[in-house]
Parts: structure tokens; C-alpha cells; sequence
């Protein structure tokens, strides 16, 4: 019954480790693609809720390729630009997929660094009940 708990426990402990490390890239990505990316004006289109009822406002601007795309706010403390206006949008012309970033809004570093570091946490606790369950099944208990 340890052996499997210990494997199991194992197998959950690289599970939290490969998702931790691939937010943190996406992370680090994303930030940059904000810093370096190109940046246009946009105009604010309309808005909507999140499931936690913020409000994030949606801003409709033209890449470079004279594509019409569009950018969601961050639901942050900043209220989203009222229906009509302009706002800075900040994206990747290398990548369709970035939607773009309205106003630099990113949310602060510490909320990245909180959000990352849960997972490592969650790796640890499963490191350590792997390691526990393991030697247990070793010493025969």
C-alpha cells in the first residue's frame, strides 16, 4: 500500500513542478511581450463580467497587418475605459494569439510571484509525502 502512495505522491510532485515551471514561463512571456511588443490605440467597444463580477472593459484596435482585434482590461482596482474611449494596447505582431495588453494593465509582480510560488509549495508538500510514504514502505511499517 505505501509503494503507491510513495509513487503516487511522485507522480503528483512532478505534476505541480512541470505546471508551476509552465506558468512561470508564461509569465515571464507575457510580461515581456508587454514591455517589447508593438503599440496602437484602441477603442473601447463594451464590457464584461467576470464570473467573480468584475468588470474588464473590451478594446477593439488594427495590428499592423490592418487586422481588427481585440483586447480585454485587467480586472483590476482601474475601472475599464468608458464605451468610446481610446486606450494604449500593447501587442505581439509575431504571435495571433496575444491578445494584447490595455494600458499596460499586468496586475502587480507580487500577485505573479504568489501565484507561481503556490505551486511550488504544493510541490514540496507532495515531495515530501512521497518521501515519508517511500521510507515507510522501506522500513516495512
Amino acid at each position: 500500500m505505501f509503494p503507491v502512495l510513495g509513487i503516487a505522491a511522485s507522480m503528483l510532485t512532478l505534476y505541480i513542478l512541470q505546471r508551476g515551471v509552465r506558468h512561470l514561463v508564461f509569465t515571464v512571456r507575457e510580461r515581456n511581450r508587454a514591455r517589447f511588443g508593438e503599440t496602437t490605440t484602441g477603442v473601447c467597444v463594451g464590457h464584461q463580467r467576470t464570473r467573480h463580477g468584475a468588470v474588464i472593459g473590451v478594446v477593439r484596435y488594427e495590428d499592423t497587418g490592418g487586422r481588427t482585434r481585440e483586447a480585454l482590461t485587467g480586472p483590476g482596482t482601474r475601472p475599464p475605459p468608458k464605451v468610446g474611449e481610446t486606450a494604449l494596447v500593447t501587442y505581439n505582431p509575431g504571435n495571433p494569439a496575444h491578445r494584447g495588453v490595455v494600458n499596460g494593465e499586468l496586475g502587480p509582480v507580487i500577485a505573479d510571484v504568489l501565484d507561481v510560488s503556490r505551486f511550488f509549495i504544493g510541490a514540496g508538500v507532495a515531495a515530501g509525502s512521497s518521501f515519508v510514504f517511500l521510507r515507510a514502505a522501506a522500513s516495512g511499517v
